[in-house]
């Protein structure tokens, strides 16, 4: 290489080091500021399409009037998406100076609105009897009176056409679209046709790979059989049922070409089943129990029946248990099991010491309505120490609980419900210590309220029973703790004894409202009122009342709540409350 090639080359090498280290004139990018009185979502969407960072910083003279037309056409487009067909456009240049790039101002007078006419839209072929169809029309917002927005029409043709795919209308299509624009009159009509011809239905089903279950079970929780309508929504569904199963690991749905001859789609599900065995661990805290941790063991494939089993054990600061479990799905898989199980647990508390073996059967069916309804029988001997009590029990108790839960999300819901009841019984004509109906309702509510959250929840307990000590511990109510009445001990509100202990009531009243306003994504703050307490007559009873504050974290492990609070009577300590778990 030359000397002289050389000095060139260092030379470009010194000048682009000083480029790339100077301070930069002009940093930045073009700046557009809209003038004028804009529709809703008007401004966002010229400003979508008027971008001008593409353009550069210190456009040149013929560029600037290159860029002065593209604004405006850009402009125009935007405002004609959105039903201005006439709009006058002023764009404004400022020259580049040593801190900024261009900037231009356009004012915007979008002018009168092209309203739409009567659309024409037409369903015909056998979806103008499918309300899908009809509910995507109604939904669109193009009705007589309202602004043209071609979002809106596409929006609608798209819809149409994947209906058609979704519910299996193989030779459907439109056979007509358009928009018909009057500029002079400012008026649209929308024109869309569509003939779906024939709604194709569900051929062959096959099931690929070992799903080790009997057919007839695997084909019990597909939702749907050959002949039926076709749907995309009900293979999703089925899809999801089989991966709530917990007996495969994945499940892959195969779509064949539509058949014309017999109008049908053949459907193939491929299964990966999942281990048979599993481990079970979990872990919690909260001030009720202490720390709490729980291991177990689960069979989830006992036979071809698809028959499960589960045994573990739960170790908390005041309570200590064994448990088993022994599921069977019945004729309706998917909505309907029978539950088997024994338990053997040592509790103890401030109020109350007990050893508790049981031994029971749950009956659990959803219903179509979304309630879950549970008749069961169970059998429990209780050992229980309460104040000055102590005693044993021996009771056959049958009963039945209904509940519901709906929310828009399971792990922070901005709106959502819980809803439940249960009656419960023994009698002593039934191999029973005691004879008692006892009831119990239970709800939960949250509505946004601004930008955080209202939260309310209450329960009502009541027995029908001669005598509370006649009772074993576990079936009596008590108030106080990090779910029932802030401010006091876990179970320590209730009817006490002639020396003061507490000693478990007949009757539970308990309420609580709380506002939680989130402070970032993950943070949030609290402050509640709770009201409630265990009692035995509704004549004579008092509510304890309680308030404080908290704050809530949304952590990888689910929701965690940290509150202080207080008894507002008789100017009690403030308590720590600890808990974690779902909302709902």
């Amino acid at each position: 290489m030359s000397s002289h090639s050389l000095l060139t080359l260092m030379a470009l090498a010194t000048l682009l080091g000083l480029a790339l280290t100077s301070p930069s004139r002009a940093d930045g990018q073009p700046e557009l500021t809209l003038e004028g009185e804009l529709p809703e979502g008007v401004s966002a969407n010229v400003r979508t399409l008027v971008d001008l960072s593409r353009y550069p910083c210190r456009p040149g003279p013929g560029q600037q009037t290159l860029i002065r037309r593209q604004v405006r056409d850009d402009a125009r487009r935007a405002l004609q998406a959105l039903g201005f067909y006439q709009p006058t456009l002023t764009p404004r240049w400022s020259e580049p100076d040593d801190d900024h790039c261009f900037r231009l101002t356009l004012a915007v007078q979008p002018g009168p609105p092209t309203l739409l006419t009567g659309p024409d839209i037409r369903i015909q072929g056998e979806a103008a009897d499918d309300p899908a169809f009809q509910r995507a029309v109604d939904d669109s917002g193009l009705r007589e009176g309202q602004r043209l927005r071609h979002d809106r029409y596409e929006a609608l043709k798209r819809t149409l056409q994947q209906l058609l795919i979704n519910r299996g209308y193989a030779e459907g299509a439109l056979t007509e679209h358009r928009l018909e624009v009057d500029r002079d009159r400012h008026r649209a009509r929308v024109v869309l046709h569509l003939d779906s011809g024939p709604r194709y239905h569900f051929g062959q089903v096959t099931l690929a790979g070992d799903t080790q279950l009997k057919e007839r079970l695997v084909r019990a929780y597909l939702g749907f059989a050959a002949g039926e309508p076709f749907s995309n929504e009900r293979l999703l569904s089925a899809q999801q049922a089989y991966l709530g199963t917990g007996y495969f690991s994945a499940v892959r749905v195969e779509r064949g070409e539509p058949d014309r001859t017999d109008r049908s789609i053949d459907i193939t599900l491929h299964f990966t089943p999942r281990n048979e065995w599993a481990l079970l661990a979990g872990a919690g805290i909260s001030t009720d129990t202490g720390p709490r941790v729980r291991l177990g063991i689960e069979n989830r494939r006992v036979n071809a029946a698809g028959h499960k089993a589960r045994a573990e054990t739960e170790l908390s600061g005041v309570r200590q248990g064994v448990g088993a479990g022994y599921t069977i799905p019945l004729s309706d898989p998917l909505n309907e099991k029978l539950e088997l199980r024994t338990s053997y647990v040592n509790e103890q508390t401030d109020t109350t010491d007990s050893e508790i073996f049981s031994v029971g059967a749950d009956y659990i069916v959803k219903l179509d309505s979304g309630w879950v309804a549970t008749p069961s029988i169970e059998y429990l001997r209780e050992t229980y120490e309460v104040a000055d009590q102590i005693d044993q029990a021996e009771l056959v108790i049958p009963g039945f609980q209904l509940s519901r839960v709906k929310s828009d999300d399971p792990v922070y819901p901005r709106f959502g419900w819980r809803l439940g009841g249960k009656v419960r019984g023994a009698h002593k004509a039934l191999s029973s210590s005691a004879t008692f109906v006892q009831y119990d309702l239970w709800g939960k509510l949250i509505v946004p309220v601004f930008k955080g959250r209202f939260i309310t929840r209450g329960e009502f307990g009541f027995t029908d029973v001669t005598d509370v000590t006649e009772l074993p511990a576990s079936l009596r109510f008590f108030a106080g703790g990090d779910a029932s009445v802030r401010g006091f001990a876990y179970e320590s509100l209730g009817p006490k004894n002639d020396d003061g202990d507490v000693i478990g009531g007949r009757h539970l009243l308990v309420g609580s409202v709380e506002y939680d306003y989130p402070i970032t994504r993950n943070w949030s703050v609290a402050v509640f009122g709770d009201a409630g307490n265990a009692f035995n007559d509704f004549d004579d009873y008092e509510i304890e009342r309680s308030a404080g504050f908290g704050v809530r974290w949304r952590s990888p492990l689910g929701p965690i709540r940290v509150d202080l609070a207080r008894g507002v009577e008789e100017n009690r300590d403030w308590r720590l409350h600890l808990s974690m778990g779902p909302d709902l």
